[in-house]
């Protein structure tokens, strides 16, 4: 085994292993909420936090096992740049929505069926609505709820740059710099137990 494989296989154990402990922890801080919509929540939540690995991957772009700042703006720059489709240098609710990502490579036959299978799952058992929503940038609704400082329905250049450094010095713990994999996983999971925190006052 050589020596890159050795630590990709360590980094994903531990990866694996610090993602299953932070599922565990939110259970006790679960909201009071019925049984099944704690099991709902637990299960949601779990699933955040998985892809925060796929996520802290792709922006890790030189594989450093730290996403700098550099990496970390590139990534903003190109979520803002998809969003204003009208290219004003601004977002809003107004702007237009963004072709889909990639193309799709699929043979109609395929896609076909494909369309049927769902239609057939979702008609025998009804898919259930999310109970934990978080903001994402993929979308224009999702960045305005984490970047629309000043609540005025449009999101400016400078404003979505003081968001992200405000953000990426939230996430950077130590200050170093950088972000950790603990660290990036250790600030969305915060996000992440407020929002079920909101969802249970919701409930009440």
């Amino acid at each position: 085994m050589n020596k890159q494989h050795l630590y990709t296989t360590l980094f994903l154990a531990l990866s694996s292993a610090y993602l299953s402990a932070c599922s565990s922890i939110a259970a006790s801080d679960m909201p009071r909420l019925s049984e099944a919509q704690q099991k709902q929540l637990a299960s949601e939540r779990a699933g955040h936090l998985r892809q925060t690995h796929v996520r802290f991957n792709a922006l890790d772009k030189d594989e450093d096992g730290y996403i700098s700042r550099a990496e970390f703006n590139r990534s903003g720059d190109l979520a803002f740049e998809r969003m204003d489709t009208n290219k004003d240098g601004v977002l809003s609710a107004a702007d237009p929505k963004p072709e889909p990502r990639g193309e799709d490579t699929r043979s109609e036959q395929t896609r076909t069926e494909q369309t049927r299978q769902q239609q057939a799952q979702r008609t025998e058992q009804p898919r259930r609505e999310r109970l934990l929503k978080m903001p994402t940038t993929h979308s224009v609704e999702g960045m305005l709820a984490m970047y629309d400082s000043n609540k005025d329905g449009v999101i400016s250049r400078e404003e979505y740059a003081k968001g992200r450094a405000a953000q990426f010095a939230a996430t950077d713990a130590n200050g170093d710099g950088q972000l950790s994999y603990d660290e990036y996983v250790s600030e969305f999971a915060a996000r992440l137990d407020q929002q079920i925190s909101q969802t249970g006052k919701k409930a009440d």
